[in-house]
């Protein structure tokens, strides 16, 4: 059988394990885990050493917690998946909007399905869309009807022409 310090260097490691691990698979159920371990291990620390020891215990877990998470900020936008996630260079919103609103008009083809929003290709570059409420299969094509800043919305062009005929 494991001792009292045995337990709590274990429940330690693996704490800071889960709490790691939580970044390549969210949920925060992993996390969460980790958390509690950790928690875990400075009540066994209380439990078995006192108030005193227990506070030493809870004070450097609280430090040694923030540490690693500086860390992390520091090393994770360097790593393979952190340039793929993190975005290198800002866009003017101004700018997205502008050529968002020269698209009205424009005629594209529905990349995914759109249940409202999804993305489309319109003259040649991808788009975040959103509908005017229905749902769009894949590959339907479009028409943009009004873009709002950086919100393109659109309407399938068969029902979009049925509509004009009808009126």
């Amino acid at each position: 059988m494991l001792g009292p310090v045995a337990i709590i260097i274990v429940l330690f490691v693996v704490g800071f394990a889960l709490i790691a691990t939580e970044v390549c698979v969210p949920g925060m159920i992993l996390g969460t885990l980790g958390f509690l371990c950790l928690a875990a291990s400075v009540a066994v620390v209380f439990s078995h050493y006192g108030v005193a020891t227990g506070v030493i215990a809870a004070s450097v877990t609280a430090v040694l917690a923030l540490g690693g998470f500086m860390l992390w900020l520091w090393i994770f936008p360097k790593t393979f998946i952190g340039r793929k996630i993190i975005l290198s260079q800002s866009q003017p919103s101004a700018h997205a909007a502008k050529e968002n609103h020269s698209l009205v008009g424009s005629v594209g083809i529905a990349l995914t399905m759109l249940r409202p929003a999804g993305t489309a290709r319109i003259g040649g570059r991808r788009v975040d869309v959103t509908t005017a409420g229905e749902f769009v299969e894949e590959g339907v094509e479009l028409m943009v009807i009004a873009a709002d800043g950086l919100r393109v919305v659109v309407r399938q062009k068969d029902r979009l022409e049925a509509e004009e005929q009808s009126v």
